[in-house]
């Protein structure tokens, strides 16, 4: 899972806007795979992105089972062929706010796969600008 150190993020969205171009070569909301959570008042801002669950509900719960667990990486990824975007995924995750996104254009839930095709891994750990992302491996 990509490990975030909220102390060190300087709120520039940098890791949303690199997850997006990799995954959707566009950018916007509905595309992120990764989240900030912000409260520029206490200067606090936090990284949120798919805690690849062991026991994953939202892969359970798929009816088309397009959801499926990346062997070389670990990672919870859907198969966007076989997303019938239902979201039944989304409202499976147990962690809030969900960790699965929706693409309205596209109408299939998007989720955090660890960059599992990009030789480099994840982009939002490689592109941080302050490296407050890191990868953990579970043991």
């Amino acid at each position: 899972m990509v490990d975030p150190k909220e102390s060190v993020c300087q709120d520039c969205r940098s890791c949303e806007l690199y997850c997006a171009a990799v995954h959707e070569a566009a950018c916007g909301l509905e595309l992120n795979r990764i989240w900030e959570s912000r409260d520029p008042f206490r200067g606090e801002y936090f990284a949120y992105t798919c805690k690849q669950c062991i026991a994953p509900s939202c892969v359970a719960a798929c009816p088309e089972d397009a959801m499926y667990i990346d062997e070389k990486t670990g990672a919870r990824c859907i198969d966007e062929e076989k997303c019938n975007g239902c979201a039944a995924c989304i409202r499976a995750c147990p962690v809030e706010p969900p960790r699965i996104n929706y693409n309205s254009v596209k109408k299939k839930a998007v989720k955090c796969d660890l960059c599992k095709d990009r030789p480099d891994g994840p982009v939002c750990v490689q592109m941080c600008p302050t490296m407050c992302l890191t990868l953990k491996k579970y043991k």
